[in-house]
């Protein structure tokens, strides 16, 4: 999978593939969204992006692969980035560190940083901000041990 992203679902998950189309041109019957388990009544021709939902606050996931990669360009950041700004949502994406509790939170502006996440909860539910995240102001600062700072 390329991209694996949470999106908050304070948002819409059909303003989310709005987005997508808006900025990247991605075709709209190219965007599957909806529970898992009818995706394969979906009428259309097969979807490169899948926007599902889960439990929790960020409970809309966005998972696509290479064509997406191929249409936007883009990393997985920059998708998230880009999206939240058009949408005016909030993300979560894995950071890429051993860490299986942190990640990156982006706001609604687009600016991100590493968060935890609490792991005693099933869903994804944000902790506290690891740095300060320009347009998450309120969320609480904590500092990562030495061993996750980079």
């Amino acid at each position: 999978m390329t991209y694996g992203i949470y999106f908050d679902t304070g948002t819409p998950a059909e303003a989310l593939g709005q987005a997508l189309h808006a900025v990247y041109n991605v075709p709209i019957e190219l965007i599957y969204v909806g529970p898992y388990d009818q995706l394969n009544d979906y009428p259309g021709p097969d979807p490169i992006v899948l926007i599902t939902p889960v439990e929790g606050q960020f409970g809309n996931e966005l998972s696509a692969g290479d064509k997406l990669r191929e249409l936007t360009k883009a990393s997985e950041l920059e998708l998230a980035q880009t999206i939240c700004r058009v949408a005016r949502s909030r993300a979560l994406l894995d950071d890429g560190s051993v860490a299986p509790d942190y990640w990156y939170l982006v706001a609604a502006d687009g600016s991100y940083g590493r968060v935890q996440t609490d792991p005693d909860r099933e869903e994804l539910t944000v902790l506290y901000a690891l740095e300060p995240i320009a347009g998450e102001p309120y969320l609480p600062v904590v500092s990562p041990p030495d061993w996750a700072q980079h």
